[in-house]
């Protein structure tokens, strides 16, 4: 039996960032052992890569979250 690839950080991140509550900096940051500035390089060059990727403030520090454009 082949065992399936890791999933990569990157993988990771996208999958958190694209919950409905999204992830706080603090989550992402315990979830993936990355650094603060890891993580914001990370997500700049998802929104690089066409992600449309919100920040919001919150209690917890900013929230990220993916965007899902409305459909008509």
């Amino acid at each position: 039996m082949i065992n399936p690839k890791p999933q990569t950080k990157r993988a990771q991140l996208t999958k958190l960032i694209k919950r409905k509550s999204g992830a706080s900096i603090d989550a992402i940051g315990r979830k993936l052992e990355w650094q603060p500035h890891t993580i914001r390089a990370e997500i700049s060059r998802l929104r690089k890569l066409g992600l449309a990727v919100t920040c919001t403030p919150s209690s917890k520090g900013p929230v990220y979250r993916v965007h899902e454009p409305e459909q008509n």
